[in-house]
């Protein structure tokens, strides 16, 4: 008897584990279905942004506040950054950056950045307050480096 008892006890153990195996595995609403985050595009950061501009060469450092930059859109994935022609400091070299967006500096932003290793510098817009810091690199004899920091207007 007590052999019975035992084989219909692991019965219903094997029974109650299978029908919450078949209870788990079987929800359809996340089955085959990947989750891919939401992409925007780099529109966002396309504008006209105030700021401080900062530059050095052989003759010394060099600091503009009220600065202005212009960001504008070169392909689906290339942001231009060029000082305002016309200004004291617009001799600084322009820079088109491939850029990425994503929720990179915080939950729910739109934010956009060059991609790893870019040799043109770095690029970063801010989706929460809608700024942008750039850092570009000197790629040739002739270029004038530059580093922004400022919001869109």
């Amino acid at each position: 008897m007590k052999k019975v008892n035992t084989k219909i006890a692991f019965l219903g153990m094997l029974s109650v584990l299978t029908l919450g195996t078949i209870t788990v595995s079987c929800n359809s609403s996340d089955d085959n279905v990947s989750q891919e985050p939401t992409k925007g595009t780099i529109d966002a950061a396309v504008g006209t942004y105030k700021g401080k501009i900062y530059t050095s060469d052989t003759n010394g450092v060099y600091e503009w506040f009220d600065a202005i930059v212009v960001v504008t859109k070169e392909g689906s994935n290339k942001l231009k950054v060029a000082a305002k022609s016309g200004e004291e400091y617009s001799y600084v070299t322009p820079k088109t950056f491939t850029v990425e967006t994503g929720a990179f500096f915080g939950e729910n932003t739109q934010d956009i950045v060059s991609l790893t290793g870019s040799l043109e510098g770095i690029f970063h817009y801010y989706g929460s307050n809608k700024n942008i810091n750039v850092i570009t690199a000197e790629q040739s004899a002739t270029d004038v480096w530059f580093d922004f920091e400022g919001v869109k207007q």
